[in-house]
């Protein structure tokens, strides 16, 4: 057992046995996610503190409504209210993370919402769109959401709930290349769904939805009472939510619904159980003056309201209940059936036969039958065996039955790991192992229970000797313990048998000790999810069964994860970030234990590659991507483009760009756009290219915010609009990304589009530059030396630094530099050293000009180079004079891998490239 989980579980059985009660331990394996049917994920969003338009009462209210329907539902919500820009992103982002094994997806919105161009548009709290720039940088498209829904789910629903009066000033906002009108002041626009999809509009289309006066709008009010209708299906139950919400509004509000499904679909799907003893008999001695029938109760999913009336009484004697006689127009409660008496008329009987119905308060019913049979070898309170074994301790003993006991099951499980499983020695080790029927009572709404593969409600039925066959999957969110939970000052203690030391989970083997903690000492309290199962039986002490499942977030996510990565459940580390001998130990681990999760194989590929271990972090790429992993198929698609690690080939970068851009992930969105623009290993589409960006961008993705002002601002693809430039470029800045300073420091620097502020410009690339962009420091060094406010050795160290981090044009101006000024350069070779890297980079111009430049260097001082090159490699090349012979050339394409290339130059390149990217240099940086 890992350590982290053994304390996990230490910590959470002390709190436990604290209550007295029957105490199991057992540390789960999570199963796929994908073995299990039925799973469900919503996002819900709503919006009312707006800042800069109109306010509005009730979305906030109706989100919260919502969700809790949702969870009652058995989905796992996702929860927004007064999002801004960013944290809709965020939220967006969460909800797409949940999607990764779902079966049905579900989007609600309630909030102001703008439609242009077609296209129905989310409105954060924090938006204004005062200018016709303003909707493709604060608004959120509905139809991008929904793409990615319908790429990992098989059913898509969305509810809208947004639409009110338009409220905005501006009648016209730029969506692509074109500036689109508002389309009407009223309403959201009709969506055509396609195949798999129903989206509901609480009105219909360009027409205004209410906001209702009692806390919530009229369509959500009404959508929260009908929703839990059991085994409603979808469209019959909006039909009923339009007739109710036109009669609520006096017919002034249609909600209205576009639906292209393709298999029906329920909110609750309620079990239809009904389970009673056909036939009993009872054996009596004779001359018996009454006898317990001891009708089993009967059991009914969905905690139905019973009934029972007896449809033919005794020919031969009344049947009674306490002092009670029935007759055919007595209804009893169903659990007390099994205190009903026969008393036969006379001594004389020899059989007789009772007839009763059992009836649940929606009109279903079943028949049973208790025959009477005087026996003369029968023998007062004798035991009696029901033909329905349905609870423990409900047969006739000479004894009182000895009293059920609670079951406290403590499990362990890692977020974003599929369903836990419960192991079978479990219940079955101790002797109060429950049999028959059980109900799920109670689920946490962080959890999702499933048995034999199918999700399970609450008030469902399961039989006991399936309950090893029950797993419970927690939500992806990680909420902490409860302030006022009881303290752990206590643990137990399992005695182990034998030579295995294999754990012995009977009760007879478990004592429990006090292990006090000091207070500075004491543990964080993990985040715990319950699920609660009862004997389907009522009884007057029943016996529940409480699963408590400590939740964690695995180490490696915490160490290795991406930012942004849509199958990722944590924040993320940048590369060089990566606590690297932390991370290749937990990710090892977690990719081993979960062999099925592919983002284990992806982050170990990341800590992989971040020791330098290139051969296998390609190895666990490949198999991450393999196995469905988005974001590992954007870093192979990068690393075809960069040739590192790989084989320089920018096609097969597209197809893993096109898989990833499809699930909504932004990076694989922004470098595939990127790649259609500039033609880069694909036919040019500068169209779809553009849009694509602009969906990354939409994500948050500060890397398309900039490529989209570039574009507009150079119009070398698009339009040239330096306005517009501006807005992506401003937005980028603020977000504290360095791409998006260097470029407004440029504009700055320029006078493009704003007032001209060298000094403002300075400042953005000094900003830029401390937090690790890869060429501020040349900007910098280049305006310092047009403005004259730097000195040559300042100017040179800002060169020299952008060179180191992989920028051509740095390495090439700083061996300008230096031929200027002799006297600044570190040794007799540092010219040669800058040149050769330069052109190592194959970036355009400047490793143009860098190779020209290299073959005016002398060819002793370019062969010394390469020497001392394979030296630090660890080469014996002898020494070191600068004259390359079969040894050296031999050294040399060991160390490439492959054969030297024959020009000097050119080897000289290739060693200092392939000895910059074993300095792991941030790769994340380049080519934005």
């Amino acid at each position: 057992m890992p350590a982290r989980n053994a304390g996990i579980l230490a910590r959470l059985s002390g709190a436990l046995a604290a209550c007295g009660l029957i105490l199991l331990l057992a540390l789960s394996t999570a199963l796929a996610a994908d073995g299990v049917s039925g799973r469900r994920a919503a996002l819900v969003i709503g919006n009312t503190a707006y800042q800069h338009l109109a306010p509005l009462p009730n979305p906030a209210n109706d989100a919260d409504r919502i969700r809790e329907v949702l969870e009652r539902a058995n989905f796992e919500v996702t929860l927004g209210k007064d999002l801004d820009k960013k944290g809709l992103e965020e939220t967006i982002l969460g909800f797409l993370r949940t999607l990764n094994d779902g079966d049905v997806a579900l989007f609600y919105y309630s909030g102001h919402a703008v439609q242009v161009g077609g296209h129905n548009f989310m409105i954060p709290v924090d938006a204004t769109l005062a200018t016709s720039y303003d909707l493709e940088v604060q608004a959120y498209n509905m139809s991008s959401l929904l793409e990615y829904m319908r790429e990992t789910s098989s059913l898509q629903i969305a509810i809208l709930d947004a639409c009110r009066d338009n409220p905005f000033a501006n009648n016209s906002y730029y969506v692509g290349q074109a500036k689109v009108a508002v389309e009407g002041k009223k309403g959201l626009a009709s969506v055509a769904p396609q195949d798999g999809t129903l989206i509901v509009y609480s009105t219909a289309p360009d027409r205004v939805a209410l906001d209702g006066n009692d806390g919530l709008s009229p369509f959500t009010g009404t959508f929260a009472e009908y929703a839990l209708k059991p085994n409603v299906e979808v469209r019959k139950l909006l039909s009923d939510i339009r007739a109710e919400v036109i009669k609520r509004t006096d017919g002034r509000q249609t909600p209205w619904d576009a639906s292209s499904l393709t298999s029906s679909f329920f909110f609750v799907t309620r079990q239809n159980l009904l389970i009673i003893e056909d036939m009993r008999e009872v054996r009596v001695p004779p001359e018996t003056k009454e006898v317990a029938l001891r009708i089993s109760p009967p059991i009914t999913s969905g905690n139905a309201e019973l009934t029972v009336n007896f449809t033919k009484l005794p020919d031969q004697g009344t049947l009674w209940l306490g002092d009670q006689q029935l007759s055919l127009d007595s209804k009893i409660a169903a659990d007390r059936i099994e205190e009903v008496m026969f008393k036969p008329a006379s001594a004389d009987m020899t059989a007789d036969e009772v007839r009763y119905t059992v009836t649940t308060d929606g009109g279903r019913s079943a028949s049973g039958i208790v025959r009477v049979v005087v026996d003369s070898k029968a023998v007062a309170e004798v035991q009696v065996k029901p033909a329905l074994n349905i609870q423990q301790g409900d047969e006739p003993k000479p004894a009182a039955p000895e009293q059920a006991k609670p079951i406290l099951v403590a499990m362990a499980s890692d977020i974003g790991t599929g369903f836990a499983a419960m192991p079978e020695e479990v219940v079955r080790s101790t002797s109060a192992a429950p049999t028959g029927w059980l109900r799920l009572e109670k689920r946490d709404p962080e959890t999702q229970v499933a048995v034999d593969g199918k999700i399970v409600s609450e008030g469902d039925l399961i039989k006991a000797e399936d309950i090893t066959k029950l797993r419970i999957r927690p939500s992806l969110k990680l909420v902490a313990a409860e302030d006022d939970a009881t303290p752990v000052t206590e643990t137990v203690a399992m005695n182990t048998s034998g030579s295995t030391g294999k754990v012995d989970t009977s009760t007879d083997s478990m004592e429990v000790k006090p292990l006090p903690l000091p207070a500075d000492k004491a543990p964080a309290k993990e985040p715990l999810r319950t699920v609660v199962l009862m004997p389907a039986v009522k009884t007057a002490a029943p016996a529940p069964i409480t699963i408590n499942v400590a939740v964690s977030v695995n180490e490696c996510d915490t160490l290795a994860a991406e930012p942004l990565d849509v199958q990722a459940v944590a924040d993320g580390k940048l590369p060089n970030d990566i606590d690297v001998p932390r991370a290749l130990t937990a990710c090892k681990a977690a990719a081993e234990q979960h062999p099925e999760v592919a983002r284990f194989k992806y982050q170990y590929a990341r800590a992989l590659y971040a020791e330098g271990n290139f051969k296998e972090a390609l190895t666990e790429l490949n198999a991450a991507s393999d196995a469905g992993h988005v974001r590992a198929s954007y870093l192979l698609g990068r690393l075809y483009q960069f040739g590192a690690a790989v084989e320089r080939d920018p096609a097969k970068a597209i197809p893993l760009f096109e898989s990833g851009a499809k699930r909504g992930d932004p990076y694989s969105q922004y470098a595939l756009g990127r790649a259609l623009v500039t033609g880069l290993g694909t036919k040019p589409d500068i169209d779809r290219g553009m849009a694509m960006v602009a969906s990354a961008a939409e994500s948050g993705h500060t890397y398309a915010m900039n490529m989209l002002g570039t574009e507009y601002l150079s119009g070398q693809h698009v339009a040239k609009d330096e306005a517009r430039a501006l807005k992506f470029i401003t937005e980028s800045s603020d977000r504290n990304d360095v791409y998006g300073m260097v470029l407004l420091g440029i504009l700055y620097r320029d006078g493009a589009g704003v007032q001209k502020d060298t000094k403002h410009a300075a400042e953005l690339f000094e900003k830029a530059r401390a937090m690790g962009h890869p060429y501020a420091g040349r900007l910098l060094a280049r305006l310092a030396e047009r403005e004259n406010t730097a000195d040559a050795a300042t100017i040179s160290t800002w060169y020299r630094e952008s060179a180191e981090r992989g920028d051509a044009w740095g390495a090439f101006y700083a061996a300008e530099l230096l031929k200027d000024n002799p006297t600044l350069q570190k040794d007799n070779g540092e010219i040669a050293r800058l040149y050769a890297l330069s052109a190592s980079f194959n970036f355009k111009d400047a490793s143009d000009q860098a190779k020209k430049a290299l073959g005016g260097v002398d060819a002793l001082t370019i062969g010394k180079e390469v020497q001392l090159a394979l030296k630090r490699a660890g080469q014996d090349v002898g020494e070191i004079d600068g004259r390359l012979g079969p040894r050296t050339r031999q050294a040399a394409s060991t160390v490439l891998g492959t054969a030297a290339p024959r020009n000097s130059g050119e080897l000289l390149s290739d060693l200092l490239h392939k000895e910059w990217i074993e300095t792991r240099p941030r790769l994340d940086m380049l080519g934005s």
